[in-house]
């Protein structure tokens, strides 16, 4: 900023008579021109040079234009700025003149030329509030002769109030949002105007399991004055923090938030060949030299020991004159000074190398994504893996080619392609490793033009390869049917042995669904190595830009500006538990929960989650260990319970490890306290059961204690349970929930007498959805409401080709949904938000198109219904039952539908009244009373393909969790 004062003070007094009274000129940091921005240059008749000097960027030659570029141009927005303020030195003898070029609110934007003369140290280029401003290039209009221009700072400027105008930022030993435990926060607050600022700043720090450290100050700033606000409380707990903070300022009030890291320092670890292997994709080369470094230090940092990423041939050797290695040569040397394995990648296709028909094609992705003639592959392939001999020891053969995307080629062809890789690199090096390509997915992706080509290319040349890749970008729960139900099916009927390697899965944070990626990454890391997986690589360290509707700018660890992710705090986490551990079974454990034993060294390391929201009291642990503690995802470990050779394993929904210190045995015993709900309707009796189990060698007592919500009471509150050594008691509560409750849970305390064993948890009810009485009009509340980005299902996420069909907000795909019944039928009326309504099939295809699929399982039912809605392209609305319990006729409860639709293209609307003939699918009022089972899910399709669904509960995709899926009870 220093440069940068003197015209700041000027360009506010020259503005103040033009903005009203209570807005300031207010300058903001923009272009820095150092080795943190990396300026591809273009030059128009003439010749030049682009060199990075001290303190800034140096254009010298001779040339009308230059244009500068930078690809972070690409990911920026800026919404309505008046100027661009520049602090530059025009050593040349003729003025020239600088021109903003890009897009404002989507339409091409060029700013009025602004002419710098000879010796100007400064330069103001007026865009005049353009909107939402995209810039593309920087355009220096030179009339002739030499130019020599020194760019050193740019910032640009906007009206704006008194708070908003102040810089405010957490104030970082580094770039990266990681501290050690025991260093201060601080934030940073500068004035960059030239008035006088008083202000009042209100912050709070949050842990990422709630604990907060509130903060406050008073502060006046002259004009380019600096003052640093300290949170006065150290933060003792480890793991992610969100800062987030206010500045007022008169009448006034801005905000902000950031994210940081408390992470400790990790164990001393000495990498052997068979551990398994911590990675993370990344595409460095895309960046300056100085992001390059944060990337490599962040890498170090939470413990990854490799980096995923292309040493793209088109990139490398665009031409067929001899390959450039210079880029991808200072990535692989920059990681490996900080101890980081760089595993390499062959692809894509160099333009000249492409198929004659497709060298010239209008996009890009005919050539690139084209197979390449086999004798220009196979050098490339030689000389790069010849190149980096000693540095890169693993090389995967293309990415993702399942994908169109990514290929444009069959499996055969891909087949070829591995052929002359593994020829060739073991011919330069046999202890070299190949894998495959990593294969997007086996979900019903609709980018997978084949779908067997995965088991295609493996069936046929899996001697090509020493590791079987794989991807699959999705949720925990998909990513796991994926592995267990299609993945390991296929290698086992492809005739597959070679180990296995997750080396690119993630899922987006799209929609601030960051708290669950956090948690994606725990399950889906230690879930792979559960079913042989090798190694795992998340995707990606950093995310690729700041558009809140993107997916590929939510997968990373760190934001795109090094700001940490409650998902970076997961990785160190696992990095310092688990490098260098051994798996060694899966632990059997209730219905819903998911856990792993793993060995590291002397110690035990129980893995445990609760994937169902059901009812799970702790589990007994027989142990011959020395100690015992819990860590939680963010890395804090607290000291267990241990005595008699027994600790107890909490099952929560967030996820756990319980390190057994010193240990060989680890015993799991039946739940301490375990439970059955009744059906908990609002205004109506239910009754809880627990059954409690003794796991010690005395006789012992229970004592429990219920701390329900608001609106529920429970008899007896509070009771004590005398059990003999080994002895279950079965005791039963009665409960009431009020009218107006929402009777989700209530907490339960627990202490057996005479142990160190006590606690408290939520215990789960099985609560159920009250369908009020009514006349169809419905004018209340919807009975349940699909509009959150964790009821979204995509396909397409995981495909840049199509991340514009991700789910955009409630605007592009949400839903109200009320039900009603009388005497004979059963009514499901469904008010449907979609942008575009596309139905192209129909019959048992309607669910590819925009439709409804919902189900319905019925106590005493063999099996459960499915059942499909659509309004058809030409209107008609038609009906279809996919399943049917046994003794019922899918033809015939199909008939037993009356369906309506209307379609409202100006208001984006579409509304779906089924009515279904109790009789015909085993109702009756009594049964609705009593309680059913529902569950619904919207098929969302643009004109492309089935791009994804929003759903109240998972299940019906699948057909599986029926017990899962809400319970509704009709007045």
């Amino acid at each position: 900023m220093k440069h940068l004062q003197p015209l700041y003070a000027v360009s506010a007094l020259l503005l103040a008579t033009a903005c009203p009274a209570a807005e300031l000129a207010a300058p903001r940091p923009w272009l820095a021109f150092d080795r943190y921005e990396q300026y591809r240059p273009s030059f128009y008749s003439g010749k030049g040079k682009l060199e990075n000097v001290s303190g800034g960027v140096r254009l010298t030659g001779d040339t009308r234009t230059f244009v500068l570029r930078d690809r972070k141009f690409l990911i920026h927005s800026h919404n309505s700025p008046e100027a661009a303020l520049f602090d530059c030195e025009l050593a040349s003898s003729n003025p020239v003149k600088v021109v903003i070029s890009g897009t404002a609110d989507g339409k091409p934007f060029r700013s009025a030329p602004a002419e710098l003369r000879p010796g100007m140290k400064q330069l103001r280029v007026e865009l005049g509030k353009p909107g939402l401003l995209a810039v593309s290039g920087l355009e220096i209009l030179n009339p002739g002769g030499k130019l020599d221009l020194t760019l050193r700072r740019a910032a640009l400027e906007y009206a704006t109030n008194p708070a908003q105008a102040l810089l405010v930022a957490p104030a970082l030993p580094s770039r990266l949002a990681i501290l050690n435990p025991g260093e201060p926060v601080r934030l940073s607050v500068t004035n960059p105007t030239a008035e006088t600022i008083s202000f009042t700043i209100d912050g709070k720090l949050t842990h990422f399991y709630g604990k907060a450290l509130p903060f406050r100050a008073e502060q006046k700033l002259a004009p380019g004055q600096s003052a640093t606000v300290s949170v006065p409380e150290l933060p003792a707990l480890n793991g992610h923090w969100q800062l987030d903070w206010t500045v007022r300022s008169g009448s006034d009030a801005a905000t902000g938030k950031a994210g940081l890291a408390i992470l400790p320092a990790l164990p001393a670890y000495q990498a052997k060949p068979d551990d398994f292997k911590f990675g993370v994709c990344s595409h460095p080369g895309r960046w300056a030299e100085g992001e390059r470094e944060l990337e490599a230090q962040a890498t170090a940092r939470i413990g990854a020991a490799y980096v995923r990423t292309g040493v793209d041939w088109s990139n490398i050797q665009p031409t067929a004159a001899p390959p450039d290695y210079r880029l991808f040569d200072s990535v692989v040397d920059l990681f490996a000074r900080h101890g980081i394995e760089t595993q390499g990648m062959f692809g894509f296709c160099a333009r000249w190398a492409a198929p004659e028909s497709t060298r010239n094609a209008p996009k890009w992705q005919e050539w690139n994504r084209a197979k390449p003639d086999l004798d220009a592959w196979k050098s490339y392939v030689e000389a790069t893996a010849r190149h980096f001999q000693g540095r890169i020891r693993i090389w995967e053969i293309w990415n993702e080619p399942d994908l169109h995307a990514f290929s444009h080629f069959s499996a055969a062809d891909y087949v070829d392609l591995a052929r002359v890789a593994h020829a060739t690199v073991k011919a330069v090096d046999p202890g070299l490793t190949v894998f495959s390509a990593g294969f997007a997915g086996l979900s019903p992706h609709p980018g997978r033009r084949d779908p067997d080509y995965q088991y295609k290319v493996m069936r046929d040349g899996k001697q090509y390869f020493d590791v079987h890749a794989y991807h699959g970008h999705s949720n925990y729960a998909t990513y796991a049917r994926q592995i267990d139900e299609r993945l390991l099916p296929l290698r086992e009927k492809a005739g597959v042995t070679i180990p296995w390697y997750a080396n690119e899965t993630a899922v987006s944070a799209i929609g601030g669904t960051e708290r669950e990626q956090a948690s994606a990454l725990f399950k889906k890391l230690l879930f792979s190595w559960s079913r042989g997986a090798i190694g795992y690589n998340w995707y990606d360290l950093r995310n690729d830009g700041f558009t809140a509707t993107d997916p590929e700018h939510h997968f990373g660890l760190l934001t795109h500006d090094f700001q940490a992710k409650p998902v970076l705090s997961v990785y160190h986490t696992l990095a310092r538990c688990f490098r260098g551990a051994r798996f060694e079974r899966n632990l059997e454990l209730p219905e819903g929960c998911v856990g792993f034993e793993f060995s590291n060294g002397p110690d035990r390391l129980l893995a445990v989650w609760n994937e169902a929201d059901t009812a799970t009291g702790p589990i007994p642990v027989l142990t011959d260990a020395r100690r015992a503690e819990r860590i939680d995802l963010m890395g804090n470990a607290v000291n267990q319970p241990l005595a008699a050779g027994l600790t107890l394993l909490d099952l929560t929904a967030a996820p756990a490890i319980l390190r057994l210190e010193n240990a060989k045995r680890a015993e799991l015993k039946p739940e301490l306290i375990s439970f059955e709900s009744g059906a908990v309707v609002p205004g109506q009796p239910f009754a809880l059961t627990l059954t409690l189990a003794n796991p010690t060698g005395k006789a012992a007592d229970f004592k429990l204690a219920f701390r329900p919500k608001k609106g529920i009471t429970l008899t007896p509150a509070e009771t004590t349970v005398h059990a003999a050594p080994g002895q279950k008691q079965v005791v039963t509560v009665n409960g009431k929930a009020a009218a107006d409750s929402r009777p989700d849970r209530v907490r339960l305390a627990y202490s057996l007498a005479g142990t160190p064993f006590h606690g408290e948890f939520d215990v789960p009810l099985r609560a159920a959805t009250r369908i009020p009485a009514g006349d169809g009009n419905y004018r209340r509340k919807p009975d349940f409401r699909l509009d959150r980005p964790a009821q979204v299902v995509s396909y397409c996420e995981g495909d840049p080709s199509k991340r514009h069909l991700v789910w955009q907000g409630p605007e592009d795909l949400s839903a109200g949904v009320y039900l009603r019944k009388d005497a004979e039928e059963l009514e499901i009326y469904t008010a449907v938000t979609d942008d575009v309504h596309v139905q192209p099939a129909t019959g048992t295809d309607i669910w590819q198109g925009d439709s409804i699929q919902f189900a319905l399982s019925i106590p005493g039912q063999n099996g459960s219904w499915k059942i499909g809605l659509a309004r058809l392209a030409n209107g008609r609305a038609q009906t279809f039952v996919w399943e049917a319990p046994t003794g019922f006729d899918p033809a015939a409860a199909t008939d037993a539908i009356r369906l309506t639709t209307f379609r409202d293209d100006k208001a984006h609307r579409t509304a779906y009244r089924a009515r279904l003939k109790l009789d015909a699918f085993g109702l009756t009022e009594q049964r609705l009373r009593d309680g059913i089972r529902f569950n619904l899910l919207i098929n969302d399709n643009d004109g492309e393909l089935r791009e994804g669904f929003i759903q109240i509960a998972p299940g019906i995709s699948e057909w599986k969790n029926f017990e899962k899926f809400p319970l509704i009870v009709f007045e």
